[in-house]
């Protein structure tokens, strides 16, 4: 009896379980952006489950796309600091491994164009109520900024809101009576009274009103930190809270808030960072579910 224990002793010893072969996961590699443009990242493999990425203690959304692979949108503030920027990422796979890899994001500095001129000292001007009513705006567009969907609502690339030329590009830097001022966060585009605004892709309105500055506008929100602005408009087609699709009319341009003339400021922001909308026309190459599960799944979302 004894002998028989040893015997197996010695057999446990010796037999050992195989160690689980790590799945093939395909990282991103030589990923680089200027300030204000987005980058599309990819992680590929047949045993990738999910995926999980972080930049600078933001959290960045992974969707899987057509391919089976997941996507995710990074964008560079066009005020980002040149140089490079580590994104973590971690992939679960079926093996139950979770596998980290921490990748290079390299932000070049781009030169923007700049425009001067003067105005009157009163329009230049504002008082205390006024400056107490652009900080409380400013607090609802961080509130709108901080509550994105976990759900991608968006639908392959983005449509231009409308048919208009760029009156005052993305970036623009302004010198306003010898003072250098913010930059400008859109794209200005020009517009009749009255032009019908398009939604760029579907998405929810999370913000809807009046502001000093921006006048009449609205936010959707797109899903996985990726929204839209539409600024300066004369009616409102949508209403807060409203579950848009890419196409509907969700406004009117107009001129209503701080401007001098007719047109609509489109603007883009993922993640916090202010990025060219042009970008979202220009960079997004995987298509994501068809038109139709995409409005479904729009029409399904936190109802």
């Amino acid at each position: 009896m004894k002998r028989f224990g040893f015997l197996l002793a010695c057999f446990a010893f010796l037999w050992r379980p195989e160690t689980a072969v790590p799945a093939d996961v395909v990282w991103p590699e030589g990923l680089a952006l200027a300030q204000g443009e987005i980058v599309e990242v990819r992680v590929a493999g047949s045993e990738v489950l999910s995926v999980e990425g972080q930049m600078n203690s933001q959290a960045i959304a992974f969707f899987r796309d057509h391919t089976g692979s997941f996507t995710a949108l990074v964008g560079a503030d066009l005020e980002a600091k040149p140089g490079p920027v580590k994104l973590i990422l971690k992939a679960a796979t079926g093996e139950g491994q979770v596998q980290k890899k921490d990748v290079v994001l390299r932000i070049r500095s781009k030169a923007f164009p700049k425009e001067s001129f003067t105005v009157s000292a009163e329009f230049d001007q504002l008082s205390d109520e006024v400056l107490e009513r652009i900080r409380r705006e400013r607090d609802q567009f961080s509130r709108a900024f901080s509550t994105s969907s976990r759900k991608r609502l968006w639908d392959g690339v983005f449509i231009e809101p409308l048919a208009g030329e760029i009156s005052s590009p993305f970036g623009l830097r302004r010198v306003i009576n010898g003072a250098l001022r913010s930059p400008h966060t859109g794209a200005d585009l020009r517009a009749l009274m009255g032009t019908p605004v398009l939604a760029a892709n579907h998405g929810r309105v999370v913000l809807r009103g009046d502001f000093f500055y921006s006048g009449k506008s609205l936010v959707l929100d797109h899903g996985g930190g990726l929204y839209t602005m539409y600024f300066h408009l004369s009616e409102f087609y949508a209403e807060e809270q409203a579950l848009v699709h890419k196409g509907d009319v969700i406004a009117l341009s107009g001129m209503s808030g701080r401007v001098t003339g007719p047109h609509l400021h489109w603007g883009a922001r993922i993640n916090n960072a202010r990025v060219d909308p042009f970008q979202l026309l220009a960079k997004i190459s995987a298509p994501g579910p068809t038109t139709q599960e995409a409005k479904t799944l729009v029409d399904k979302t936190e109802k």
